[in-house]
């Protein structure tokens, strides 16, 4: 499943597997510490995930998109009709706009293996330079928005983030 598995010169395992969900390859990265079982369990979670949790992941990149096009639309503008025309068609199509480039991993307890995760980061077309984050686990997203690098685990930190988009406003 991880191809061209080596350790890096930071110690970080880095490695490739192919995204069935996005049709394209990622790169991995986790601690050595971690075990490779536990980071192919996810990768197979990821791959095979419930498409009403995948809808619920792309409606949460919608609702980034429109806060970014509300306030930056001279910079989206050259995507925002075909985005927006395609998302109502299917909004799984709101993941051609992304590109995601990391899977990454962070320690967890022993208990907590057992909880699936995804912490993938990469560009999206609507942000030019800035990057997008995308955490969820147990089958629920706990951030989208622009890049962070807080780890999984820590929700009161993720919960402090401005711009999360994981939660609609009519759930607050």
């Amino acid at each position: 499943m991880l191809g061209d598995l080596k350790e890096n010169d930071l110690g970080y395992m880095i490695g490739t597997f192919y995204s069935e969900v996005l049709g394209y390859e990622i790169e991995v990265m986790y601690d050595k510490d971690i075990s490779q079982k536990y980071v192919e369990k996810n990768i197979e979670y990821f791959n095979h995930l419930d498409q009403e949790f995948l809808e619920e992941i792309c409606a949460a990149l919608k609702r980034f998109f429109d806060n970014f096009y509300e306030m930056n639309s001279d910079l989206s503008d050259h995507i925002a009709e075909e985005l927006l025309e395609n998302y109502v068609q299917n909004p799984i199509s709101i993941l051609n706009y992304i590109d995601i480039g990391i899977y990454s991993f962070e320690q967890c307890s022993i208990e907590n293996e057992a909880i699936p995760v995804i912490d993938i980061t990469g560009d999206c077309e609507w942000d030019g330079d800035a990057q997008i984050t995308i955490k969820a686990k147990d089958n629920r997203l706990v951030y989208v928005g622009p890049f962070s690098d807080i780890n999984l685990w820590n929700e009161a930190a993720i919960a402090s983030e401005m711009y999360n988009y994981a939660v609609s406003e009519s759930d607050d």
